[in-house]
């Protein structure tokens, strides 16, 4: 999975925003569903504009219909790299195959 530092955070400049994308895109109904039934911390999902927003570790996420990843608040590619191991045992089940 390619992970690029895309620039530093606004409210911690020592902190970095890391893009990466997943192989597959998601389905937005079943994603949205399946984080309101694992109570995410701060959760806005929208179906029709294909994209989800929680807190997950003092990490805030965004996740985008067609896969895009963005994580706010990561300290470096491994750092980033271990948030997406996790991350994606978290939403597998809402990827489309």
């Amino acid at each position: 999975m390619d992970i690029r530092l895309a620039r530093p955070c606004v409210d911690d400049p020592t902190r970095y925003i890391a893009e990466s994308r997943f192989q597959h895109g998601f389905d937005m109904k079943a994603l949205c569903a399946h984080l309101r039934k694992c109570a995410m911390s701060d959760l806005k999902c929208s179906e029709s504009l294909g994209v989800a927003r929680f807190e997950l570790d003092d990490k805030q996420v965004m996740l985008y219909r067609n896969g895009r990843v963005d994580i706010r608040r990561t300290i470096d590619v491994d750092d980033a790299r271990q948030f997406l191991k996790k991350l994606e045992t978290i939403v597998t089940c809402a990827f489309v195959l």
